[in-house]
């Protein structure tokens, strides 16, 4: 009898360096469960991306070699690997299994998730997951929000400069101030925008104004792009109230 074939995927998210999440990890794992229940592996899936949604490049590569029956069943260590959404989660889950493939979850790997009694513990602990990851994140953007109202952090918003007080020889206070240079040009960007000006047509009348950029190379000042127009544009500074000037 031919041996059960199996896939991996595998995802980490973008910049995640859990090392049980690790790409090397989820597989080191799978490989050992996999050897141990005698199936055979045929493809691996990996890729960095966010679980949002499924329009994952790998995902939907996967998704499409399983309805070809290039498989008989998906591996992956966790359920919140294949998505973040319990809805998405079941959905794909019933989807596959009318083309004769299943989904193993190693950290579920006793329960038979297609059973009523799995089903119901494996809608409970994605919903928990869900949920306790909604309230992290809320959580997480109250603080830098918070924190934020104090000190800047990272690179400073087109139109605003970084100051900073030196107390005791460290840099503290750290804020934005409006850069009232880049403030005029900023607010010319937008005014053009508004006319209905594409952002082609923006970059193209900066440099014939030859209005500087931000940006240097080889001491020359660099011209502009639509794409450095729309970073700008679509990135909106901050709060002016929050802000002080110089």
């Amino acid at each position: 009898m031919q041996k059960y074939r199996v896939a991996f995927y595998i995802r980490v998210s973008i910049g995640e360096q859990t090392k049980g999440y690790s790409s090397e990890g989820q597989k080191s794992t799978l490989e050992t469960w996999v050897n141990d229940m005698g199936w055979k592996w045929v493809k691996t899936y990996s890729e960095e991306a966010s679980a949002k949604d499924l329009n994952r490049e790998k995902f939907q590569e996967m998704i499409t070699d399983a309805k070809n029956g290039l498989f008989d069943g998906i591996c992956i260590v966790d359920s919140d690997r294949f998505s973040r959404s319990t809805k998405d989660l079941l959905s794909v889950m019933d989807d596959l299994l009318k083309y004769g493939v299943k989904l193993h979850i190693n950290n579920l790997q006793h329960i038979d998730i297609y059973s009523e009694q799995g089903r119901f513990m494996l809608t409970n602990l994605a919903a928990f997951s869900e949920f306790f990851r909604g309230q992290l994140s809320s959580k997480i953007r109250a603080g830098v929000k918070q924190k934020m109202k104090n000190e800047w952090f990272g690179q400073a918003p087109y139109g605003y400069t970084i100051v900073s007080d030196n107390l005791g020889h460290r840099k503290q206070n750290t804020r934005l101030v409006e850069n009232q240079e880049e403030q005029a040009i900023y607010l010319e960007m937008r005014k053009l925008r508004d006319e209905g000006k594409s952002y082609s047509e923006i970059a193209k009348y900066l440099n014939e104004k030859r209005i500087p950029t931000r940006l240097k190379r080889n001491g020359d000042t660099c011209n502009w792009y639509p794409s450095t127009v729309r970073n700008i544009l679509i990135r909106s500074p901050v709060n002016l109230n929050e802000t002080k000037k110089p």
